[in-house]
């Protein structure tokens, strides 16, 4: 699946986690937050480091590190979850987003 986005070519997409509300309530009692995810947006990703190495009592989980270009955009948001060529990639915290002005990319690094 190498797909086309712009002028730049995709092998994935990106989700990133709207969190409303977590405010105070009249009394002054926390409101819990509620959390969605965006529609898709394509985006390439390369493999830094991917392991399922990692083991606790019930069984194993992935310990893996992505970098993602999508097209030029401010990125404030702190989690995503990735799917690469079918493949759920999981859900991961946003460690740096970096706009590439002179290639017209923003590079996200979880």
């Amino acid at each position: 699946m190498d797909l086309t986005y712009g002028n730049m070519r995709t092998n994935g997409t990106l989700r990133y986690e709207i969190v409303e509300g977590g405010d105070l309530n009249e009394y002054g009692e926390p409101i819990a937050a509620q959390s969605d995810w965006s529609d898709p947006i394509p985006c390439s990703i390369k493999t830094n480091s991917d392991t399922r190495k990692g083991k606790y009592e019930d069984g194993i989980f992935r310990q893996a590190s992505f970098l993602i270009l999508i097209e030029l955009a401010a990125f404030p948001h702190l989690r995503i979850s990735l799917e690469r060529n079918g493949e759920d990639l999981g859900e991961y915290d946003v460690l740096s987003s970096e706009p590439l002005t002179t290639v017209g990319r923003t590079q996200i690094m979880v």
